[in-house]
């Protein structure tokens, strides 16, 4: 019987198997059903280009190489990247390949047994389920009355060859459909993205030659989440001011945004190629689909379009949040339910989930790391879960604070957290929250980097378990800082705000 069973060799898998083994748990195996590692990235479209750069993407241990800081990775990067890091880190001599998991279930002894295709059964006493959630495509209602014309979903697509020429209707406008529109509006003969409200909040990729996510960090993010009501306004103004057909496509999209905490309030879209496909190649942005006609060549939207003569339509409507080799009541599970979007109270250390926490910014690696170093600590018997009650309590408080925050796009986006908080929570739980306060006084320059420059991994290895302070050292040292920008004049704005605002009693401060 093995100690613990790893289903999934894409990022979640590969880093979970590494915490495992860095703990001495040797007795694991990762099961991947594809013949190499890197999951649903490697078999996603030709031209996919992460959205997160290069210095937050990458795991807090494994340096990605000198002069890369601005660098946004391809997939074949990204998955040479992680080839590289599993390697380093002995993971492949665990992982096994080609390895299709048919069906999991429990016993009355607390044991899993996990059967594959080919007919073997393995079982170990701890299950890690890291296959991501971008498995079971999702669809509106009205897609089934679509019978006349090819429907696809993002997952399915490559590239924009076969749409060449063709009336197109793309339905979601989030990272991947952003890219998927872009690609299409250069070769269709028309194209129109179709958006219950808006897209997430945009950004771009890069500003000049800096990537834009270095701004992600601690000097802003550690602000009030409703500090998003001064600082929304405040960057659509400096979009606008540009005077650019793209930032202004990007800016009338961005005001669509209905959440009161603006940028804070929502996912975040980090690529401008909707905009693009707007300004330059003339797609049309439209209203959620209302009604089906002829089978859906003929299609109305809520705004009062009539889209005619549709020859495809292409979905970028997300995934449902389901394992279906797992047993009946834990094929579809609510990671809002679940504790820290990990544990199942019901099931305790004995069950956990990696990568269903999405974060609105900044990226989905550093906390798939932070869950695993947590598992791992968990299985070798260092920390203990807290009670089922427990669990449950926190994970509706968690469920409270993110309905407050993304109102409904954490009821409609069940694994959708804000970074910053998901990461200094599992931080404190952990033990290994970066010592900001004595890094003033005793490490200045690295306390700079730990403020304004990117809040990616490293810097949750300064202390606790798990901790590197030499590798970490030399790695922060090596991340970029963030310019003197607009964010960061914000994030001094804000300090001051509720510096002074602290001052002024409750009862007499004016109403948010």
């Amino acid at each position: 019987m093995m100690k613990c069973i790893v289903i999934g060799a894409g990022p979640g898998g590969i880093v979970a198997t590494k915490e495992l083994l860095e703990k001495g748990i040797s007795e694991v195996v990762c099961l991947e059903q594809a013949p190499g590692l890197g999951g649903v990235f490697s078999r996603s479209y030709d031209n996919l280009v992460l959205t997160s750069s290069v210095t937050f993407s990458m795991f807090s241990d494994f340096w990605v190489g000198e002069g890369k800081n601005h660098h946004f990775w391809t997939k074949e990067e990204a998955v040479a990247y992680w080839s590289s890091y599993a390697e380093h880190y002995s993971v492949n001599d665990h992982i096994r390949f080609g390895c299709k998991v048919e069906s999991v279930s429990q016993g009355e002894d607390e044991v899993w047994e996990v059967r594959l295709a080919d007919g073997e059964s393995l079982s170990c006493t701890h299950l890690v389920v890291a296959i991501g959630n971008n498995n079971v495509p999702r669809f509106p209602s009205w897609k089934e009355e679509v019978t006349e014309i090819p429907c696809y979903h993002s997952r399915e697509y490559t590239n924009a060859a076969p749409f060449k020429g063709k009336n197109v209707l793309m339905v979601g406008g989030g990272e991947s459909g952003s890219d998927v529109a872009y690609e299409i509006s250069q070769v269709a003969n028309k194209s129109w993205v179709s958006l219950r409200e808006t897209t997430g909040w945009i950004v771009p990729r890069k500003r000049g030659d800096h990537a834009a996510d270095v701004s992600t960090h601690r000097g802003i993010w550690d602000l009030p989440r409703e500090y998003g009501r001064k600082l929304s306004p405040f960057v659509l103004k400096l979009e606008r001011g540009r005077k650019d057909p793209v930032f202004d496509a990007l800016a009338d999209l961005n005001e669509k945004v209905k959440s009161r905490n603006g940028i804070w309030g929502i996912f975040g879209t980090k690529t401008l190629a909707l905009p693009k496909a707007i300004a330059h190649h003339g797609c049309k942005v439209v209203g959620a689909v209302t009604r089906v006609k002829e089978g859906g060549k003929t299609l109305e939207t809520a705004d009062g379009v009539v889209l005619e003569d549709l020859d495809a339509i292409v979905f970028s409507t997300g995934y449902l949040n389901r394992a279906e080799f797992m047993p009946e009541g834990l094929k579809a599970c609510d990671p809002r339910s679940m504790y820290k979007h990990i544990f199942h109270p019901d099931y305790g250390d004995k069950l956990a989930w990696i990568g269903w926490a999405r974060p609105g910014f900044g990226s989905q690696f550093p906390i798939m790391e932070m869950q695993a170093r947590y598992c791992a600590l968990l299985f070798n018997g260092d920390m203990k879960l807290p009670e089922k009650e427990e669990m449950i309590r926190v994970a509706k408080e968690d469920e409270a604070m993110y309905l407050e925050q993304f109102e409904e796009n954490a009821a409609r986006i069940r694994s959708l957290v804000d970074y910053h908080r998901y990461m200094n929570g599992m931080a404190r739980i952990i033990g290994c929250y970066p010592p900001l306060r004595s890094y003033f006084f005793t490490h200045p320059k690295i306390w700079l980097h730990l403020m304004y420059g990117p809040t990616q991994a490293t810097q949750f290895r300064l202390r606790g378990p798990g901790k590197k302070v030499k590798l970490a050292h030399e790695i922060i040292e090596k991340l970029p800082i963030s310019t003197y920008n607009h964010i960061v004049k914000a994030g001094l704005r804000g300090r001051i705000y509720f510096g002074l605002r602290s001052l002024v009693p409750p009862f007499l401060r004016p109403a948010s």
